[in-house]
């Protein structure tokens, strides 16, 4: 107790001490939009493009003494870090699947990171990272862990010169791309996901090429945090926004996984998978609109991949007023696997997404073998600083003989025969969400989950899950 007493009170010194990071808008970055509009936040695509006039005032605001830092000739240096405190508590989490001891516990973020540069030829972005967890007994968590590592460390070279929209990144980095339904940091656990790789970036005002090669990096507990050395993820995403307030996106992603996994036949062997999917989203007038199709083929265990995803989102902003009410609906199909005595492997792969607005805050579900239906509805009760949203999901089974998966792609309830049905429940979240700075957040959040006959046949637990949430975040 008297260490959260100690944070939060360092926090809220800090609140007068360190300004607002001048950060690239993410919604125009990632050309996000879907079941909410609430984005995420990247980080090293902060610009902290203060303008001369602001830097002048350095002296008199020491909010901006840790930005544009002068190193010397050139360079120049940005600091800046986050804190995130979340108390939760979890009922008949992963519906009784993985028994909890303790329903409630307290989740510790920390970040902070540095960014160098030079001139427009080169930076060097750091970040490091210490997660945990207190009152959680059991196995040591991943996702929620991290005792001090690196987070990212990667530098950025502009390999023909600064005229030459071209740049080279190579190190500890996120991916994230378009709606991040396929590939995201994963933000909502401590541990956001990254990866080891090179990437090449081709950017013009119109167009984004990646071409990247990278390995997952996997959370260790007494050690370095270190790639897999058998997975290889690899791709190529293209982005054209030049049709004002739309953009389409076009992107072939691979998975070449040489250990041992177990595809939805029962057999277990490597992976070699290849994803090709498109992307269209914009805005007209009032309205908001995001979908995307991808399609799956390449073999797992000697058996034959083919999978399909389609999701599509949209909103509407109902008038001018300040509290900005918006009603959205959406509907995504994952492909299952139909027969699990047969040589083909129906099951879409997620890959490494991040969509938890869209899929559900208690994460139950994956985007694997199933179906989805959502309404939405966001207001904004004081204009810019207090932000509400009402989400209710229903979830069925794309293919009664394959498993029902959670967030991160396990099977957790399967009835190989199909005798459960495809119904396995609906889901209403509510999320709030009050800016009380330019740089901290306080959220609260709760969803409840009803069971339906697929759970109620298979699951060890009648209870429906529940999940209640208060967060506190701040930013420089």
């Amino acid at each position: 107790m008297l260490r959260r007493v100690v944070v939060l009170f360092t926090m809220l010194i800090l609140e007068g001490i360190v300004g607002r990071s001048h950060a690239a808008d993410p919604a125009d970055e990632a050309g996000h939009s879907g079941c909410s509009s609430r984005c995420l936040h990247i980080r090293y695509e902060d610009e902290f493009d203060f303008s001369d006039e602001v830097l002048q005032g350095r002296e008199d605001d020491p909010r901006l003494k840790l930005k544009r830092i002068p190193l010397g000739d050139s360079w120049n240096m940005d600091v800046g870090g986050e804190f995130r405190l979340r108390w939760e508590s979890r009922t008949n989490a992963d519906f009784g699947q993985t028994p909890r001891s303790q329903n409630a516990q307290q989740d510790y973020r920390w970040f902070l990171h540095t960014n160098i540069k030079y001139r427009d030829l080169f930076r060097l972005f750091a970040q490091g990272a210490f997660n945990h967890v207190e009152d959680q007994e059991g196995p040591f968590q991943p996702t929620l862990e991290n005792h001090g590592d690196l987070q990212q460390l990667f530098f950025d070279w502009r390999v023909f010169g600064a005229e030459v929209p071209v740049s080279l990144r190579i190190g500890r980095q996120e991916l994230s791309y378009g709606a991040y339904r396929l590939v995201g940091p994963l933000d909502w656990v401590s541990n956001r996901r990254r990866f080891d790789a090179i990437k090449l970036v081709y950017r013009l005002e119109s167009w984004r090429v990646d071409a990247f090669y990278a390995k997952p990096v996997v959370v260790q507990r007494k050690s370095p945090d270190a790639w897999n050395e058998g997975y290889d993820f690899f791709g190529l995403y293209t982005q054209y926004k030049g049709i004002p307030k739309h953009g389409i996106d076009l992107y072939l992603f691979a998975v070449d996984r040489t250990e041992d996994t177990t595809n939805p036949n029962g057999r277990s062997g490597d992976q070699s998978i290849y994803t090709l999917g498109t992307r269209f989203f914009g805005r007209t007038a009032a309205w908001d609109y995001d979908t995307e199709l991808a399609g799956q083929w390449g073999t797992w265990a000697g058996d034959t991949v083919q999978a399909w995803n389609w999701a599509v989102d949209g909103g509407y902003t109902i008038g001018d007023s300040v509290m900005k009410p918006r009603v959205s609906a959406g509907f995504e199909w994952a492909s299952g696997d139909d027969n699990p005595d047969d040589r083909t492997a129906g099951t879409f792969n997620q890959l490494f997404p991040f969509d938890h607005q869209c899929i559900g805050m208690q994460d139950l579900v994956g985007h694997q073998n199933l179906t989805r239906v959502y309404f939405g509805f966001d207001l904004w009760p004081i204009a810019d600083k207090l932000k509400s949203s009402l989400v209710f999901l229903n979830y069925w089974l794309s293919e009664e003989k394959d498993s029902l998966y959670n967030a991160g792609g396990v099977p957790l309830l399967r009835d190989r025969r199909g005798h459960g049905g495809v119904d396995f429940g609906q889901e209403l979240d509510l999320w709030i969400e009050w800016e009380m700075t330019e740089n901290s957040t306080l959220s609260m959040g709760y969803s409840h989950f009803w069971d339906d006959r697929l759970v109620h046949s298979l699951a060890r637990s009648d209870d429906d899950p529940d999940l209640f949430i208060v967060q506190y975040r701040y930013r420089f």
